[in-house]
């Protein structure tokens, strides 16, 4: 008889279950690549956050709805405030703050201790300040889901799925950073995703690992999965008739242990230092906070994570070609040596048969240094460290042959081995032969694959740099009209 709610429930269920899924397939596990800036950032907007919603609670006033009324509000607020439940909530804070650093019971926690000090308080004085009140008791009607609306449901299940893996695996970061701990994220998904799926199955909302309880799970000296059960079972039994015994609980209390959460939540080894963060980690720390704070928990977290790797993607571009240019350098004397090499092996056969030296050396230097082009990839040649190649295509013009070294090709991914292809397409076109030296069975079979190989001829794909340069010689003579000369002939003797 409510078909909205029965559709609540189906997505919930059908969220619970993509949960399972991504758990099942370890796809929690990449949380671990989210780097500390956004998980500091993350931290600090959340914390931020939870301390100015709790303001207007702590001064014995009404809460607020969004973040912008809570700031836009606050000089009224100061106004307005009850001194009397203010009072309460400093009382609480007062014994959170306090209480480890003097209570030699350490298994007795201080938010305990100062809520139920607020709760007497206020009691026992007969005090008229804002109190949490009745609590709805006994449990909800059922609402069992509609299996035949999961098509329709499925994407605002992706949505609340994708919240619940953001909410509840950063919020295992916080803890892990607070604690010293190291969750299992897939874990955490199946749980969170069965826990889902059962409350949809019976008619429940769905919910996520929420930062707050945690934190004033671990301030209160939590360290085990028992604390979250017995949190469980006492929100039970409150639903279940203990309700009135919360009633009298002041709100400015639980404020007070609120705001003692916000202000731990807050990433106290980045702030102090903040202003002297790398600019890059600063505008990412940044960005997470002002969004987290301002926007929504999903989109800072996503807006964060999108910025965090499109510089990650940039500095290793640079570091690739920082690195190459350096390794050109290094090759390039390499290079150097073999064309030395070269040219004493010349001039020991020309002593043998007297051909001109100064004709070859010169024709070999014309040859090495004007008609022939090298290029060098190196490590793993991915869509970030590309542009170098498309920059070569430039440099093609006048060219007679093109040669790819692959000795430090370590990996491409398809957009460098697109690059490759483009680069090798780019010559052809120019009438500009192409060879590659020391490929690896990897990287030829990647470019096999993907039908990129098929651009170079069989007999110019060869195993060793001498070799790609002896056949580069041959091309250049048949495309100068000297071929058969004394000095090619010379030249390709030099190499054999």
């Amino acid at each position: 008889g409510s078909p909205d709610l029965v559709f609540v429930f189906t997505t919930v269920a059908l969220a619970g279950f993509l949960l399972i899924v991504m758990g099942l397939l370890k796809l929690g596990q990449f949380i671990k690549f989210t780097p500390y800036s956004v998980i500091s950032g993350f931290m600090t907007g959340l914390g931020v956050l939870y301390m100015l919603l709790q303001l207007n609670p702590f001064l014995g006033l009404p809460g607020v709805k969004s973040i912008t009324s809570a700031i836009t509000e606050l000089p009224s607020s100061l106004a307005h405030a009850s001194p009397v439940a203010m009072g309460v909530g400093v009382l609480t804070l007062l014994i959170v703050v306090v209480w480890p650093k003097v209570s030699p019971v350490t298994w007795l926690p201080g938010p305990l201790i100062g809520l139920l000090a607020g709760t007497v308080t206020t009691v026992m004085f007969g005090l008229d300040i804002p109190k949490i009140g009745d609590i709805p008791t006994g449990l909800p009607d059922l609402y069992l889901p509609d299996f035949t609306l999961l098509e329709k449901a499925f994407v605002p299940a992706a949505a609340l799925a994708g919240l619940c893996v953001f909410d509840s695996l950063l919020t295992c970061l916080i803890v892990d950073n607070m604690t010293g701990t190291h969750h299992n994220s897939d874990r955490e998904l199946v749980a969170q995703g069965s826990a889902n799926l059962f409350s949809g199955l019976v008619g429940g909302l769905g919910g996520a690992t929420n930062t707050m309880p945690c934190v004033v799970n671990i301030q209160s000296g939590a360290r085990t999965r028992l604390s979250s059960i017995t949190m469980g079972l006492v929100l039970l039994s409150f639903i279940l008739g203990l309700g009135s015994l919360a009633a009298s609980i002041p709100l400015s209390a639980l404020a007070g242990i609120l705001l003692k959460a916000g202000y731990d939540i807050l990433d106290m080894r980045v702030l102090p230092v903040v202003r002297r963060l790398p600019t890059s980690d600063l505008m990412v720390f940044g960005l997470v906070v002002f969004m987290t704070v301002f926007w929504n928990l999903l989109s800072a977290m996503a807006m964060g994570l999108a910025v965090a790797f499109f510089r990650f993607v940039k500095d290793q571009s640079d570091r690739y070609k920082a690195d190459l240019s350096q390794r050109d350098e290094d090759v390039k004397q390499e290079e150097e040596d073999l064309i030395f090499s070269f040219a004493r092996d010349c001039a020991r056969k020309i002593s043998q048969n007297g051909t001109n030296m100064g004709e070859l050396s010169g024709r070999f230097e014309h040859i090495v240094r004007d008609r022939i082009i090298i290029v060098r990839p190196h490590g793993p040649l991915f869509f970030g460290a590309i542009d170098w190649l498309n920059e070569t295509v430039e440099q093609l013009d006048g060219k007679d042959v093109l040669i790819i070294r692959c000795k430090w090709l370590d990996e491409l991914d398809l957009s460098g081995a697109y690059a490759l292809g483009d680069l090798i397409e780019a010559a052809n076109r120019r009438g500009v032969a192409v060879l590659t030296a020391g490929m690896s069975p990897r990287t030829r079979q990647v470019l096999a694959d993907l039908k990129e190989l098929s651009r170079l001829k069989d007999e110019y794909i060869c195993t060793h740099f001498n070799e790609a340069l002896e056949i580069a010689m041959q091309i250049v003579e048949k495309k100068t009209g000297t071929a058969g000369s004394p000095a090619r002939t010379e030249a390709v003797l030099a190499f054999s």
